[in-house]
């Protein structure tokens, strides 16, 4: 016994290595297996333990969640007239910076009025261009007036030659919709409409279509003869007042040279440079009265139906934190920002979905908000207030009759189905009225994804 031992021992000196691996994967195996039991149990307890929430009573909102940004209700882009068609008028002085306040009718920026003589040679080219292009309009016009007459001679003759069989098959119609149930009359219909179809390849509905477009036609003849007239005489016109009296201008623009506020507010831009030359038409400064906000937004396609004007919103800003500030809808655009902006025969932007802008008014102003501040805010739709609402997964539907249902867990497990009615609903909560449904109670829920049926989820290694 005591050899046997010894040559145990010895064993266990030459492969200690190899006891200790056995050792630990002994111990993994005892491990796992212990976890598996355990998530067993735990796997039997979560699903025959029931999914549960509580009837709460409080106010629930219907909204849809928009974000814009920021505006001041009345904003003014100021463009100059100065020189009328002429460019390059340099800028003498500006009188305020970016973030002063101007009263309205105050000198914001002054041009050079000196030296409109030089400008004189460019207004003449530009008049040249302008009645080049009025003739050039012209004779495109009476253009369209020779080819229109053609399609009308065209498809007068296309109807005189089918006017025997259209007339035919009129009247073959005509007496078969006075009296229907005559299969003579209907089998003559019908062989008549067959026959235009097949042979002359046209019905009634393409035979009237084509001689009223006649009308259409010598409708569009008067329209483009009235534009020729129209532009003859704006080229007269032009020519014997216009340019002559934007010459004169040129002496008299003494007082464009001043560019005023057109409303009292904050400069937010100034788009000129002391001694830069100034363009014609571009944006000189812009201003704002910051008296009253307004939010700017878009709406996808989906939304835009639920929303009109009137509508309360709450506005929230990233600089105020959870803080809401009151506002009302005051326009809901009719169009898509696509159709506006100028897509392809108006459709929608690159995703797929069109967008609509809408403007809510803040019905507060506060020394925090700032012109282009991105804006997140909750247009109401509904509300109602202190009212019954439980979780939207807590609503059964009865398969027979559509009824919908709650079902009720009492203190001691036993379960009851309340039968409801639903109101209004909110992103997650919907009310409901029912007998006998009270707050506090406690309510099963609809459960679509249970726990995972494989244990391997349940296991930890620490």
């Amino acid at each position: 016994m005591l050899g046997f031992l010894k040559k145990i021992g010895g064993f266990f000196k030459k492969h200690i290595k190899l006891v200790i691996v056995i050792a630990i994967i002994t111990a993994i195996v005892l491990y796992v297996r212990y976890s598996i039991n355990k998530a067993k149990e735990l796997l039997e307890e979560q699903m025959n333990q029931p999914v549960t929430a509580t009837v709460e009573q409080m106010d629930v909102q219907k909204s849809v969640s928009v974000t814009g940004t920021l505006n001041a209700t009345d904003t003014a882009k100021v463009t100059s007239t100065i020189g009328g068609s002429m460019t390059g008028v340099k800028v003498k002085k500006i009188n305020y910076e970016v973030g002063d306040y101007v009263e309205k009718g105050a000198v914001v920026v002054e041009f050079d009025g000196d030296d409109y003589d030089r400008k004189i040679s460019e207004l003449n080219a530009q008049y040249n261009i302008t009645n080049k292009e009025s003739e050039v309009n012209i004779g495109d016009l009476n253009k369209k007036i020779a080819d229109t007459q053609k399609q009308i001679e065209d498809d007068q003759k296309w109807l005189d030659e089918k006017k025997l069989y259209y007339d035919n098959l009129k009247d073959a119609y005509d007496k078969y919709l006075e009296h229907p149930n005559y299969d003579d009359r209907k089998e003559r219909y019908e062989s008549e409409a067959a026959i235009c179809q097949s042979r002359y390849n046209f019905t009634i509905e393409t035979y009237e279509a084509k001689r009223d477009g006649i009308k259409t036609l010598q409708d569009s003849i008067i329209t483009y003869q009235n534009q020729i007239e129209l532009a003859q005489l704006r080229q007269a016109f032009n020519q014997n007042y216009t340019q002559v009296d934007e010459k004169d201008k040129i002496y008299e623009s003494k007082d464009a040279t001043h560019v005023e506020a057109p409303i009292s507010g904050y400069i937010l831009t100034m788009n000129v440079t002391e001694g830069n030359n100034y363009a014609q038409g571009n944006t000189v400064f812009t201003i704002a009265d910051t008296s009253e906000f307004i939010v700017e937004a878009t709406v996808n396609e989906y939304d835009i139906a639920k929303i009109s004007t009137g509508l309360p919103a709450k506005v929230k800003f990233e600089s105020t934190g959870d803080e809401t500030f009151d506002g009302e809808v005051t326009f809901v655009s009719l169009a898509s920002e696509g159709s506006i902006g100028g897509n392809p025969q108006g459709q929608p932007a690159a995703t797929g979905v069109a967008s609509y802008k809408v403007k809510i008014k803040m019905k507060d102003n506060d020394d925090r908000m700032r012109v282009g501040m991105t804006a997140k805010a909750s247009v109401i739709l509904d509300s109602a207030k202190n009212v019954i609402c439980v979780p939207y997964d807590c609503v059964k539907t009865n398969e027979d009759d559509g009824s919908f249902y709650v079902t009720v867990i009492e203190d001691d497990g036993t379960k009851k189905d309340i039968k409801v009615k639903k109101g209004l609903e909110s992103d997650y909560y919907v009310e409901v009225k029912g007998d006998g449904l009270k707050k506090g109670m406690t309510i099963e829920a609809v459960v679509t994804d249970g726990p995972s049926t494989d244990v391997m989820d349940y296991i930890t290694f620490d």
